[in-house]
């Protein structure tokens, strides 16, 4: 049974769908969406101008010490900066031959003891047919102190006539003599520490674009000895898969949003074709000791997320664009949609196994749960909105808007330990968020 509307945002509304569900979702006027309780708000507390050669930022991290940051810039250069004036801590180069429009190099994530991040090198920083792969690198000073070897494609279907798998050293010699690129070599895509950071998950795509989109791998590597541990080909559920189509999947999944849930040792992802599944060592390694893409098992669905809207016929074919799980691990919040622009946000139970609530407000392109109760939510295009919700009491805390509480909502950074979170705002300026009041943790 579904229960009334709890509020409705732009005539748009977001339901609760069981009273079991803790989530809720604050009451928002229909004008607009805005702070109701100011007692609740968070607010930019203070506003930094770091000391990085006046470049642009292309990712931001928070170091694990809350009290400095991790910024890339276009120019191809890392920096640590202190975050109770911008000034500067270190900086280094990380030059790319093969450098796109918007680019630079991304800090993917911190160690749990701050001593290192995880970003990328590049194969050959003389020929832009070149990819890129996994390094670690210091906090101290920002130096390499492992790389991890160029990661091979391993995609071969039958069905759909593709065989990526590495062809040798004849046909390597014939592409780079002929000027093409190799077809064979996957991009890091995403990489975080798991485990208390003795392992790290990556996730790897084909470095060529078209049907490419389809060639997305999972590995788990050992961060002392980089060894890979575990191995992982995306392909879709049998109920839904296309097999005319690689790995089956009739829609492009240009990302590929996953979370890691340690009290399950297990991996939740979002597939194209509006499918939550879960993965753990055991379906890794049986799905890796198969050759073809169409006998690999996708690991069990958690969950389809499907569409409110009256102009989509396929309901249930919500692509998934971001994935947020509480640390209990018990709640799963993601955001699914199709090109067209229609998107929702997902609350989700992992224990009762019930949905919770959906908006249809919500164009969320990033999803953080620092907290059970606090949920974040960065707009998909840059000239989105930034939203802090409170899912226990129902309270909306802060709502960027595109004046002096502008804040990029792709470039969000969330503090280790407390209520805390660093935003790019207009003229490379960064803003600190919080609440109100002195600091506590999340």
């Amino acid at each position: 049974m579904r229960y009334p509307l709890l509020f409705v945002l732009f005539l748009f509304p977001i339901m609760s769908v069981h009273s079991q569900s803790v989530a809720i979702f604050p009451k928002v006027q229909n004008e607009g969406a805005s702070v109701t309780n100011p007692n609740l708000s968070w607010q930019i507390q203070t506003r930094i101008t770091p000391s990085i050669d006046g470049q642009n930022i292309f990712s931001i991290r928070y170091h694990s010490d809350g009290k400095s940051a991790l910024i890339g810039t276009t120019d191809f250069y890392l920096y640590r900066i202190s975050l109770v004036d911008g000034s500067l801590i270190w900086k280094i180069e990380a030059k790319m031959q093969y450098q796109k429009e918007f680019d630079g190099p991304k800090i993917f994530d911190v160690s749990p003891d701050g001593q290192f991040f995880l970003s990328f090198g590049q194969t050959d920083p003389n020929s832009q047919s070149s990819e890129r792969y996994l390094v670690i690198r210091s906090s101290a000073n920002g130096s390499i102190t492992k790389s991890f070897p160029a990661e091979n494609s391993l995609f071969y279907s039958v069905t759909a006539d593709i065989d990526y798998r590495y062809p040798g050293d004849e046909s390597k010699t014939n592409r780079e003599e002929a000027g093409l690129s190799p077809n064979w070599i996957l991009t890091i895509d995403n990489a975080k520490f798991i485990e208390n950071g003795k392992k790290i998950l990556v996730s790897y795509k084909h470095n060529m674009e078209g049907p490419n989109f389809y060639d997305r791998r999972f590995m788990i590597y050992d961060t002392a000895t980089g060894n890979k541990l575990n191995d992982f080909q995306l392909t879709a559920d049998p109920n839904s898969a296309d097999w005319t189509q690689p790995a089956g999947f009739e829609i492009a999944h240009l990302q590929l949003p996953f979370q890691y849930i340690q009290k399950r040792n297990s991996i939740l992802y979002g597939n194209a074709h509006g499918r939550i599944h879960e993965i753990t060592p055991s379906v890794m390694n049986q799905n890796m000791s198969i050759e073809i893409v169409e006998e690999k098992p996708a690991g069990p669905i958690v969950y389809i997320p499907r569409s409110d809207s009256e102009d989509i016929e396929t309901k249930d074919r919500q692509t998934i664009r971001s994935v947020a799980i509480t640390p209990d691990g018990n709640h799963l919040f993601c955001s699914a949609g199709v090109e067209t622009g229609f998107i929702q946000l997902y609350g989700y139970n992992l224990t009762t196994k019930k949905e919770m609530l959906r908006s249809s407000f919500f164009d969320a392109g990033e999803i953080y749960a620092p907290s059970n109760q606090i949920l974040i939510i960065g707009g998909l295009y840059s000239t989105g909105k930034v939203y802090i919700v409170d899912t226990k009491l129902g309270e909306l805390l802060f709502v960027s808007n595109d004046d002096e509480s502008y804040i990029h909502p792709n470039l969000l950074a969330v503090h280790p330990k407390q209520k805390e979170v660093l935003g790019l705002s207009t003229g490379n300026q960064i803003v600190i968020l919080r609440p109100q009041g002195g600091s506590s943790p999340w």
